[in-house]
């Protein structure tokens, strides 16, 4: 889910292969010619275009994909494909499922939920740049990504908020509350927090940047629900 410098409200639903776009005003805008593809994760790109990552990477069935991300045009036409690398998750199926955007936009850092791996992709010359940090420390999985306002990398562990420069050299963690659901991290649009989401919990935690201190935490009663948010304004 993500909204784009139009305030159009796009919602992603990969195993459905959808994309929904709402208006500002909430009502269900006209499908756009996007490509038949498991679609998870989105950023909008400083000229406009769009980059999707493509969270299914499985060789066959429900979740079948490539795992690849693209690059858009604003109307929804193909401009690009990346050949992304991806290791599937635990389950073995899951491909590009959070994306990031480096500060001066050539480069393109990206997940497999529950997968130990964070890539590096070279926009530019459509190139892997590999895996720039591996989780050693158990449970050797890396969930929501983000890019931070100050070039800084964070990714969700479950329980905590790990912090890396773009090079993958790590940073040290940041704790959040007790739980082990913490699996989505967002850039508000203003860049002044860091809103981490407990997919378990049903909670959203508000942390103040560029220290990321704690601001609030806040219960939606959303338990094994709270995937994603998208802040308006």
């Amino acid at each position: 889910m993500g909204i784009g410098p139009d305030g159009v409200l796009w919602v992603l639903d990969p195993q459905a292969r959808s994309v929904d776009r709402f208006g500002p005003d909430g009502k269900l805008l006209p499908p756009l010619p996007l490509p038949s593809r498991g679609f998870g994760s989105i950023l909008f790109e400083a000229g406009g275009t769009i980059l999707l990552g493509e969270h299914l990477a499985g060789a066959a069935g429900p979740f079948a994909g490539e795992g690849k991300a693209v690059r858009l045009a604003a109307g929804g036409a193909l401009l690009e494909s990346f050949d992304t690398e991806f290791n599937g998750g635990v389950g073995g199926f899951l491909g590009v499922t959070h994306i990031a955007l480096s500060t001066d936009g050539k480069t393109l850092f990206h997940v497999s939920e529950t997968g130990p791996e964070l890539y590096a992709h070279d926009l530019a010359g459509n190139s892997r740049l590999g895996s720039i940090y591996t989780r050693t420390d158990p449970p050797p999985m890396l969930f929501g990504l983000a890019a931070l306002p100050d070039g800084r990398l964070a990714v969700a562990t479950g329980t905590a908020i790990r912090l890396l420069w773009p090079d993958g050299a790590p940073l040290g963690d940041i704790a959040l509350p007790q739980g082990r659901g913490w699996a989505n991290l967002v850039v508000s649009p203003n860049g002044k927090a860091l809103l981490a989401l407990d997919f378990f919990g049903g909670r959203m935690a508000e942390l103040a940047l560029p220290d990321l201190a704690l601001v609030s935490v806040v219960d939606f009663g959303n338990p094994q629900g709270m995937t994603t948010v998208a802040e308006v304004g």
